[in-house]
């Protein structure tokens, strides 16, 4: 299996030519498409009705579920990066952390399933093609194994399942705690720093 994976990998990973086109653009969908996963969840907390928000809760519980997943199994289960062994191409700087499950990959692939059970069915498909692209990126870009990436998928699907009962059981009651927090500690500064300036 080890040896499919590595196959794999020397197939994705990009040659060592750091200035072509395809690997700007790699480097972009590595680095930075992972901000749409915070923002996305903000926008759909602040711009949304109870319903919304409850869904923005619910996406957050799955997120930091999936987290928590990968540093377990990162702690009990270390997988080095293909660049620690060495093989292939290097073209993006990362610290030796343990390589599996991808957290990049992982985070948007967890939103994806999440946005799926919500029934967000475009918006699933949209977060579902991003975490294909970070995937993609990553590997290409030499921090990563294709099996990183696969486990990620299905370890997001258990996250996902994991928020959604725990949506079930406390979604409701936990979201007007949320909603006060979040009262409290964001539009009250905000409202008392305008009547301070205005």
């Amino acid at each position: 299996m080890k040896e499919v994976d590595r196959d794999i990998f020397l197939l994705i990973n990009a040659a060592n030519d750091v200035n072509s086109p395809l690997v700007v653009f790699a480097y972009a969908m590595a680095k930075y498409l992972i901000y749409a996963v915070p923002f996305g969840i903000t926008w759909l907390w602040v711009r949304g009705d109870d319903t919304e928000r409850r869904g923005a809760q619910m996406l957050l519980i799955a997120v930091l579920t999936a987290i928590s997943l990968s540093w377990s199994i990162g702690l009990l289960f270390p997988v080095d990066r293909p660049f620690l062994e060495p093989i292939g191409h290097n073209l993006l700087t990362h610290r030796p952390s343990p390589s599996f499950p991808s957290n990049h990959g992982l985070v948007m692939f967890t939103c994806a399933w999440s946005l799926l059970l919500m029934s967000y069915k475009w918006q699933a498909t949209v977060a579902g093609t991003s975490g294909l692209l970070i995937a993609w990126s990553r590997i290409y870009l030499g921090i990563h194994w294709p099996s990183d990436m696969v486990g990620a998928l299905f370890i997001a699907l258990v996250a996902a399942f994991l928020a959604r009962f725990a949506d079930r059981c406390a979604g409701e009651s936990l979201l007007p705690i949320a909603v006060g927090a979040y009262q409290m500690c964001v539009l009250k500064p905000i409202s008392n720093v305008r009547k301070r300036f205005m």
